[in-house]
């Protein structure tokens, strides 16, 4: 069985293909396709371990473990244990989608722009130019 990061890897590269195929349709002018899958698989990996580490930083979930006294029947504890009670953290989960919204959608933008203009087998130059046009209209 493949590991989460990999099965995530070929999800999205997936999408991304199925996406750009549909793109196909709806636009007058064909999508970079193979850019945008190869993009895809590039960019998953980072992204993958980007969420891992927001979720390690802010956990999502405050776990709650409670004891239970159990009833004595014949000498012997009958349903004594622990109960574990998951809650949402709110504070964390607002924290990881502005962090997520802001740092993140920027540094996922600016890649995607640059690392697709690049597939495309543009020079350097042109793409810095087009992730700076881009920055400017911030």
């Amino acid at each position: 069985m493949p590991s989460s990061i990999v099965s995530a890897t070929l999800q999205s590269t997936f999408l991304a293909f199925c996406s750009a195929l549909v793109a196909t349709f709806l636009t007058p002018k064909d999508p970079p396709v193979v850019a945008l899958v190869i993009y895809a698989a590039l960019a998953t990996p980072p992204n993958f371990l980007w969420q891992q580490y927001l979720e390690r930083i802010f956990p999502g979930y405050i776990t709650e473990k409670k004891e239970v006294d159990g009833e004595v029947k014949g000498g012997t504890s009958v349903g004594g244990g622990v109960t574990v009670k998951k809650r949402l953290n709110l504070r964390n989960t607002v924290m990881k989608v502005v962090l997520e919204q802001t740092i993140g959608a920027v540094v996922n933008i600016a890649l995607h722009l640059g690392v697709v203009r690049a597939l495309q087998g543009a020079p350097l130059a042109e793409c810095l130019k087009t992730v700076t046009e881009w920055s400017e209209a911030l």
